[in-house]
């Protein structure tokens, strides 16, 4: 910074460093300020010390006791300007009418008087630097003191020679046109005094807001216009006011003073309610554009940060803002220069689910020991589904001529309340969003998944001569964890597989492929020992897979030429052999000859025999098809699949197929399924009556063992 103003304040207040944009600007000001109104500070109060007549104060007692309660309440009832001179940057003052009774207290007693204000700045100084918690905000209240002894004292002493120089007496002997305009010169003089006292300070904000923040300095002259001629409007009324004390007495005076101080609070409710309005209007113009913006931005919030330091530091007037939110995620801190330690205060605040607030000075509920402080407000952001805090709004409120008190910080709440909603909103959408590309990351997956698992199961049915096959295999959910196969052997032969592995879902399909794999890896080994298959494949499963899950097998090898099967079951639900018999069927079922795989590693299977003559049906399925419920609890009776297959034991093993099927869709209705639907059903083909007109000798021959 090209600024030998500031390279100067910085050797006096090292902290200027730390601080950026306005508020370096403002803070070196205070300490230009500072350093050449101290010697005009000490020479006012030179030149007063000299000019007091302590006599005449001695004798109007009463009239300088009355002065100093005015100056107190006036004070009280200061009312303040508040104007942005750049966009997001404030200027601040506060006016009183305390100058008008100093004027009536001057025109009554002499300069004497004015050690009530010299008094009343001590006052306001000692007050000002107990409640400064930084360097910075220590030399504000030194710029403030030594500024407000030079122009108030200052400026009025040589304003009293010009009164003295045109006629004007001490005290002032009554009212008439020439008094009149003696004092309204005097006061002319001291608003000329005052201003060029406070010039440098006005010039050198001008500048800077010019050649170091490039702004248009205009705005700031209009403040400091406003800044001194609305209080020094009301001065003229100091001498009506001396006026009515001389002629009337201090009844008279009283009774006026009063209807000014009513004057002076009425300004300052209106200032007030002026300031609020601005703000509020400030704070839902800024939150509406912010909400405009999170929701034309990206679903990821990966903008949030941005779009949070573009609207929200010029929300609130002189405010330092952090939002911070877990795990250590600071999304603004502003101004960039400013910090705070936000652990202590978080940890307070993850029990609370409203927001706080608290004046200067109050106690912490975080901290042990009494701290100064500017004004606090901390609003939980809270998680939308749980409503439990997961981060914070941070805002602390620097002094502007607008008092933070209880009732303008509550006015304060509804634009912080929005903030942080805005904030945990865009945080849940972006979660949600999260999860939805997670959750369709994870569809396409196991999309995949099921796909690769259906490349499994057999493209085409087998052909066998005299043989019939259909299958079907409805999942419960994306992936089954049920299969069925066809595998071809040796000399003929044909392995038939359908098993189920417990549970459903990836886990399981991902264990059926591998249970698959193995027993089809064996079965090429071991080609007509179903029971020495499983007993492998359970082997190799317990050493490759530690899943905790197992699966139930029934596995047979059929000799397609002789229709013998040989099978073990590994606890899969008995498949069911019917046979006709001239029209009354038989049941035959092919119970467990051994415990599931991937339970015990010493397990052995037993080995089993079947013999299909033409016209018998084979049905494998799982429990899905037995362990069928219904939407009232429900489960359907299991022998059923038998007579459901009686019933249409004559026709295609496609239409017993579908009967089941029907029957099972039908009971369940719109119940949730829990488990997978498979079955294999196998046939062979009732032998054709030979046509009378052929005779024996034009049978075609047949292999030995296929029959007919």
């Amino acid at each position: 910074m090209k600024d030998p103003i500031y390279r100067l304040a910085r050797r006096l207040n090292p902290a200027l460093e730390t601080l950026t944009g306005q508020r370096r600007m403002g803070a070196t000001a205070d300490v230009f300020t500072w350093l050449y109104t101290l010697p005009l500070a000490l020479a006012a109060l030179g030149w007063l010390a000299v000019a007091s007549d302590w006599q005449a104060a001695a004798q109007n007692w009463l009239v300088l006791a009355l002065t100093a309660v005015l100056v107190y309440l006036f004070n009280r009832l200061s009312f303040f300007l508040i104007t942005e001179i750049r966009s997001g940057g404030y200027a601040n003052t506060q006016g009183a009418l305390d100058d008008m009774a100093l004027w009536a207290a001057v025109l009554l007693v002499g300069p004497v008087a004015l050690w009530i204000e010299v008094a009343a700045n001590l006052l306001t100084f000692i007050r000002g630097m107990r409640g400064a918690f930084n360097a910075t905000a220590r030399w504000s209240q030194l710029r403030i003191f030594t500024a407000n002894l030079a122009s108030n004292v200052l400026s009025f002493l040589p304003a009293l020679l010009l009164y003295r120089t045109l006629g004007g007496t001490l005290p002032m002997a009554d009212l008439n046109l020439g008094t009149a305009l003696t004092g309204m010169a005097a006061i002319l003089m001291q608003f000329i005094f005052r201003f060029i006292i406070y010039s440098g300070y006005i010039g050198y904000v001008v500048w800077g807001l010019k050649y170091n923040l490039s702004a248009d300095p205009r705005p700031a002259l209009m403040f400091f216009v406003y800044a001194f001629a609305l209080p020094a409007l009301a001065n003229p009324f100091g001498i009506l006011a001396a006026a009515l004390y001389v002629e009337q007495g201090p009844a008279l005076f009283t009774f006026d003073m009063i209807g000014l101080l009513l004057v002076a609070f009425l300004a300052r409710r209106l200032s007030q309610a002026a300031e609020v309005s601005r703000q509020q209007s400030r704070q839902l113009g800024q939150l509406e554009q912010l909400s405009r913006a999170l929701l034309g931005g990206p679903p990821d919030a990966s903008t949030l940060p941005e779009l949070l330091n573009q609207y929200v530091p010029n929300m609130f007037a002189r405010g330092s803002i952090a939002i911070w939110v877990e795990p250590e995620r600071m999304l603004l801190m502003a101004p960039e220069e400013w910090s705070v330690a936000l652990g202590p205060a978080w940890n307070w605040l993850r029990t609370q689910t409203a927001e706080s607030f608290f004046l200067v000075n109050d106690p912490l509920p975080w901290e042990e020991k009494l701290a100064n402080h500017p004004a606090l407000v901390l609003a939980p952001i809270l998680n939308v589904d749980t409503g439990r805090p997961f981060g914070v709004v941070y805002l602390e409120l620097q002094a502007l001529g607008l008092p933070w008190d209880a009732n303008t910080i509550r006015a304060l709440l509804p634009a912080v309340q929005s903030l942080s909603a805005q904030v945990a909103s865009a945080l849940h959408q972006a979660h949600v969003y999260q999860e939805s590309l997670s959750l369709q990351k994870t569809l396409q997956e196991i999309h995949l998944a099921r796909s690769i698992q259906a490349s499994f199961l057999p493209e085409n049915l087998p052909q066998l001569p005299g043989w019939s096959l259909a299958v079907t295999l409805e999942p419960a959910r994306q992936m089954a964890g049920d299969f069925y196969d066809f595998i071809p052997l040796p000399e003929g032969r044909l392995g038939i597989i359908i098993a189920d592995v417990a549970d459903k879902g990836l886990g399981p399909a991902l264990y059926m492929a591998l249970s698959r794999t193995l027993i089809r890896s064996y079965a090429e080994q071991f080609p007509t020992e179903p029971a020495r298959v499983l007993e492998a494949s359970n082997r190799r499963i317990l050493t490759d897979a530690r899943a905790n899950l197992f699966v139930t097998v029934f596995y047979g090898v059929l000799d397609p030429i002789s229709g013998s099967l040989a099978y073990a079951n590994a606890g899969h639900t008995p498949p069911y052999l019917i046979s006709p018999n001239d029209g009354e069927p038989e049941t035959q079922t092919l119970r467990n000859t051994g415990m599931p795989l991937g339970i015990d590693e010493e397990s052995t299977w037993r080995q089993e025999m079947a013999e299909m003559h033409p016209g018998d049906v084979l049905l494998l399925y799982t429990d899905g098809v037995t362990d069928a419920q219904n939407s009232r609890g429900e489960f359907i009776d299991r022998r059923f699949i038998v007579d459901v297959a009686c019933r249409n034991l004559a026709g295609p093993v496609g239409e017993i197929q579908q009967a089941i099927l029907n029957e099972v869709h039908g009971f369940v209705g719109d119940a949730p399924r829990f488990d997978d639907i498979t079955m294999v059903i196998l046939g062979r083909e009732p032998i054709s009556p030979i046509p009378p007109a052929m005779g024996a000798a034009h049978r075609p021959p047949l292999p030995a063992g296929k029959g007919g």
